[in-house]
């Protein structure tokens, strides 16, 4: 922020704009905040957006994009905008985002890669004392590692959280557990337990960060965890910095690799299997799609067949339609396959389908329609950052850092490490290649960290590892010490303020609410709409 000698003030963000500027304006001015309790003006004077709602409910995530809030009266300053106010009057420009194409690296580009990794980590440690937020998974251990590797283990504290869920469930994420135990004892580095407890939850701590969530648009299950976290980690060594991995799965592989594209007891079929749904929207496949040829590639086949039931549109008549295609069935879509019609989206009219499609897709995906196949990787990493970089699972690690006083840093975030990425080959575990995914990353961990790479053996991290009937969501919801206050808050459905008629089927919302205000056990997509609305009403608005 710089304020000029004819005092115009200028402002604008990072390449990634990792932080929020809320803009309200009026006829006697303008006003910029860094969240939105600090307007002058009622964020709701003007009613609710109806296509920021329908995205935040329908969009894991559970924020408004970039640009949005959910107020008609307050928008935020995006990827690559930035502001000026001179005498009262606001004047915001766009950069042009300008993609990249796909390289063929070299093996030695690995050394660029773990370059910028150990520069970034280097830069934003303390000799005096830094956390990782250890989940035991591929993007925590690395940073882990060089943390280590830079300041030594006595100056690292591993933090991992113990989820309790549900008397039935017991811990659920013990597999997690069991092998932070093993990665920081080979490390030497201590571990600190912080119990996520939904058993006997403290509903003052609920409403701590209550205020917090709601100045944000931050509605999450994630968000409530990264508290307790960022809480636990604050008590321990107040100050410090913390570093966490949440846009590595992401950058490396779209989001595919998880273990969770497909269940099945052999692991290696299951990271395969994220490779192919990472494949489906890749540079390969994206020029079958453009030539018309999408309907006789097997794997597309192959995930069609495994969701008989789900509907998918009909190809855009032309290229360029079909590249906006591609961005709106990744970024607009909760089905993560190209072409997945928004008519699956059973929370919404047909009608509201069709203005969140529009209105959003007109707002972000402006200029793919040039854009070669090779550059489509570099589009999907510049608008995560609008996306669900910034949504409730992952910009909470830096807003409850902020909250509690610590500083919060992610490796996988920074300009090297995106530069890198978004320029790097489907070859590179992207695709169908033998590659793995995260391939640079796990390369960087055996050759240039020595990680025993059998610690990641076994089960991935949670219950539905070895029981894919268990669901996060419905030990919470139905089965958790938070159940009761869920159902307080939804008794008189509150959501009817704010979500019209227009955009979201009510009465179909109404019916599953009532069913679980009755006791129904909620499955699918209702348990998924359920936690929708439940999560919206229990973070509030502003009215």
């Amino acid at each position: 922020m710089s304020i000029g000698r004819e005092g115009a003030l200028s402002l604008a963000g990072d390449s990634f704009f990792k932080r929020d500027v809320y803009v309200q304006e009026a006829p006697d001015g303008v006003a910029l905040a860094s969240d939105l309790s600090l307007l002058p003006d009622n964020p709701a004077r003007d009613g609710y957006d109806t296509a920021a709602l329908a995205h935040s409910m329908t969009y894991y995530g559970h924020r408004p994009p970039k640009r949005h809030t959910i107020y008609r009266a307050v928008r935020r300053l995006g990827v690559g905008e930035s502001a000026t106010v001179r005498s009262g009057k606001l004047e915001i420009r766009c950069a042009p985002f300008q993609p990249v194409m796909c390289e063929e690296y070299p093996d030695s580009a690995l050394d660029r890669y773990a370059g910028a990794f150990l520069d970034y980590i280097a830069a934003a440690g303390s000799p005096e004392g830094n956390f990782v937020l250890l989940s035991s998974g591929w993007d925590s251990s690395s940073i882990l590692a060089a943390l280590v590797r830079v300041f030594g283990p006595e100056k690292i504290t591993a933090v991992i959280g113990r989820m309790l869920y549900s008397e039935r469930s017991g811990n659920c994420n013990r597999f997690e557990i069991e092998r932070a135990r093993a990665i920081a004892e080979f490390y030497g580095v201590k571990l600190h337990m912080v119990d996520l407890d939904y058993v006997h939850p403290e509903p003052e701590w609920m409403h701590s960060v209550r205020e917090t969530f709601r100045a944000h648009n931050i509605q999450s299950i994630t968000g409530l965890n990264h508290a307790r976290l960022l809480h636990g980690a604050a008590q321990v060594g107040p100050g410090l910095p913390v570093f966490a991995g949440e846009t590595s799965d992401g950058a490396h592989n779209l989001g595919f690799s998880q273990y969770v594209t497909i269940f099945h007891p052999t692991q290696g079929f299951r990271e395969y299997s994220d490779k192919m749904a990472c494949y489906l929207f890749g540079p390969t496949f994206l020029r079958e799609l453009l030539a018309g040829r999408h309907e006789d590639d097997a794997v597309y086949r192959f995930f069609r067949d495994r969701n008989p039931d789900a509907l998918f549109d009909d190809p855009a008549p032309d290229g360029p339609a079909r590249l906006r295609q591609m961005l709106v069935s990744f970024f607009l879509r909760n089905g993560r396959m190209p072409l997945w019609s928004g008519r699956n989206v059973r929370m919404l009219t047909r009608n509201g389908v069709d203005i969140y499609t529009t209105r959003m897709a007109a707002e972000y995906f402006q200029g793919v329609e040039s854009t070669p196949a090779e550059a489509i990787y570099s589009w999907y990493l510049h608008l995560y950052n609008s996306f669900h970089w910034q949504g409730s699972t992952v910009s909470t690690v830096q807003k409850m850092a902020d909250l509690f006083g610590m500083r919060s840093h992610n490796p996988y975030w920074a300009a090297g490490i995106q530069d890198f990425l978004r320029a790097m080959p489907e070859s590179w575990g992207r695709g169908l290649d033998l590659n793995p995914t995260k391939y640079p990353l796990k390369r960087m961990m055996r050759e240039k960290f020595g990680h025993p790479m059998d610690l990641h053996a076994g089960p991935h991290s949670y219950t539905y590892d070895v029981d894919p009937t268990f669901n996060h969501s419905l030990e919470i919801l139905h089965h958790s010490g938070l159940t009761g206050y869920a159902k307080k808050i939804l008794a008189r459905k509150p959501y009817h303020q704010v979500l019209s008629r227009e955009m979201f089927d009510i009465p179909y919302l109404d019916g599953v609410v009532d069913k679980y205000l009755g006791g129904e056990e909620q499955r699918g997509t209702a348990l998924n709409d359920l936690v929708s609305v439940f999560l919206l009403c229990q973070s509030g608005w502003y009215a």
